[in-house]
């Protein structure tokens, strides 16, 4: 992190493509979860996912919060 607890712009940057990345992967999953039950697996990463797309919106709004 950069000095003060801000994030840089590219952290900014990184965050957000992750964010993009993990909430398409969702959509994606529940579109299939439609058609086919997801595997102990694919339920792991799916929790997995949803606490990080979570600690990236605290990041970001503590982030707005110091702006």
């Amino acid at each position: 992190m950069a000095q003060e607890g801000r994030l840089t712009s590219q952290q900014l940057k990184d965050l957000s493509d992750e964010l993009s990345a993990l909430m398409k992967q969702q959509n994606d999953a529940r579109l299939t979860e439609v058609f086919v039950r997801m595997t102990p697996h694919e339920v792991k990463a799916f929790d997995l996912r949803t606490d990080r797309i979570s600690r990236i919106h605290v990041i970001l709004s503590e982030h707005d919060a110091k702006r």
